[in-house]
């Protein structure tokens, strides 16, 4: 799970727009060796959620027992995976099919992985291992220097 980083805040803080950005300007940028970054997400949704809509066929895979319900298009494939996961199940599988070089993960605020704070959310996330918390305050430039050296560290 070392490519990781957490964005977390409360409610309405900005963390989505903190992940748009990030992955706009990563998206621009050429790694030192082999092409652009390659950027996954992870969005933690506390509540109940569901990606499909009822009646749809890929839903009525679901209800009728899948585990698993893949919906392929020429643009788009989606996995839906009938249970919740932990983080780190779903790092495993983000790694074994893309090879990201990078996985961001809007919330998840209690895991131990590197964060970068938004908004009023103090710097007192529980973190394990000393990965460390960077605060962000429109300070775009820094967030994406200290997560690119995190990037190269990880390729060495």
């Amino acid at each position: 799970m070392n490519n990781l980083i957490g964005i977390c805040g409360y409610h309405n803080s900005g963390k989505t727009a903190l992940v748009e950005k990030l992955i706009r300007r990563l998206k621009k940028e050429k790694k030192e060796k082999n092409g652009k970054y390659c950027v996954a997400t992870v969005k933690n949704i506390p509540k109940q959620f569901s990606i499909e809509t009822e009646g749809k066929d890929t839903w009525r895979h679901g209800e009728a027992g899948a585990s698993v319900v893949v919906a392929a298009s020429p643009n788009e494939t989606a996995f839906v995976f009938k249970r919740g996961m932990e983080l780190k199940e779903i790092a495993a599988i983000l790694n074994a099919t893309a090879s990201p070089d990078l996985i961001l993960v809007e919330g998840h605020k209690r895991e131990a992985i590197p964060k970068i704070s938004v908004g009023n959310l103090g710097l007192e996330l529980e973190i394990e291992g000393g990965e460390g918390v960077i605060k962000y305050d429109g300070n775009l430039d820094e967030i994406l220097n200290w997560i690119k050296s995190r990037v190269r560290e990880l390729r060495e």
